[in-house]
């Protein structure tokens, strides 16, 4: 437990790396706790050319019947969430969460111009699920910003999470 919380502090932290790391596995249990096994209902990681030769990885790709997929990639932004949730002053606050919604806007932005739904392979609707693992940063950032899920939306990004 105690190396769980040192990881999460870690990532809490803004390591990018190890925070995007920690959200896909949140991601990847999420999907194993709810009956999916690797590489029979989805594939990690899995690799696809775009129509420039470039490769894509999107983080989940889930299969669905009739050989078709759903893809689902984990982005985590959380530094200024931290910090907006750690802080005294309102007007701080504030200014975090706007940093917080300015962060998440910008995965958006990514996952929009990846067009992960054109690549080579893929058959999947031309949206693609952006899986937030920490359920209080995804509440504050719509409460904060009621027009976010739309903004996502009108670019083909649906965020989601999981629900304990």
């Amino acid at each position: 437990m105690s190396q769980e919380a040192s990881n999460l502090t870690s990532a809490l932290k803004g390591e990018k790396k190890t925070l995007g790391n920690w959200g896909e596995v949140q991601l990847e249990r999420a999907l194993q706790l709810a009956g999916l096994e690797e590489n029979v209902h989805y594939r990690a990681q899995a690799h696809f050319k775009d129509e420039q030769g470039g490769r894509n990885y999107p983080d989940f790709v889930l299969n669905l019947p009739d050989e078709k997929h759903l893809i689902i990639d984990s982005k985590m932004s959380l530094v200024a969430y931290e910090s907006a949730v750690n802080s005294e002053d309102d007007f701080e606050r504030e200014r975090l969460l706007k940093e917080h919604i300015s962060a998440l806007k910008t995965h958006i932005n990514d996952l929009h111009k990846k067009d992960y739904s054109n690549l080579i392979g893929m058959r999947s609707p031309n949206f693609v699920l952006m899986f937030i693992a920490v359920e209080p940063a995804y509440i504050e950032a719509l409460k904060a910003d009621p027009a976010l899920f739309n903004y996502g939306y009108e670019r083909n990004v649906i965020m989601v999470l999981t629900l304990r």
